[in-house]
């Protein structure tokens, strides 16, 4: 994986603004805790993709360590903050349909879940030299929406 670093020499996340694109696409901001622990969750799967399997003794207690806080903290923020963006999901559902998946209607996905899900969403479009927002219908996100689309 190749590292990217800010003008400060800080490591910067590769899907960094991917992550903030979607995150903000739901009304999300940097004023809910979950906001920085969902990217940073984002930057620890990148660095290391096993982390998924074991979300509550990798994952959270990586983000807690890094913003001093415990990982009971991180969890619940992150619920909070993926229930807030179901709410306001509704408002585009296009989107909400592209990165979860037809069924993400009906009820919100787990922490686990939505990690592997927004982590698949922003690495394929990455790969795929998509916006986060481009319904090219060549990558298999934007697939997915023809697919739907031609099932009603």
């Amino acid at each position: 994986m190749m590292l990217l670093y800010n003008e400060y020499g800080e490591e910067k996340m590769k899907y960094e603004a991917a992550v903030k694109h979607v995150l903000n696409e739901f009304e999300i901001g940097r004023n809910y805790a979950g906001y920085d622990y969902i990217i940073d969750g984002i930057h620890f799967m990148e660095m290391d993709e096993s982390s998924i399997r074991h979300i509550t003794k990798t994952l959270y207690i990586d983000i807690a360590k890094k913003h001093n806080t415990t990982s009971i903290c991180v969890e619940r923020n992150i619920r909070t903050t993926i229930e807030i963006m179901w709410r306001n999901g509704t408002k585009d559902a296009e989107l909400m349909i592209r990165i979860f998946g037809s069924g993400c209607m009906d009820q919100r996905p787990s922490n686990t879940r939505f990690f592997e899900l927004l982590y698949e969403y922003v690495v394929g479009h990455g790969t795929d030299k998509c916006s986060v927002d481009c319904p090219c219908f060549k990558c298999r996100y934007c697939m997915r929406v023809v697919r739907l689309d031609r099932t009603r």
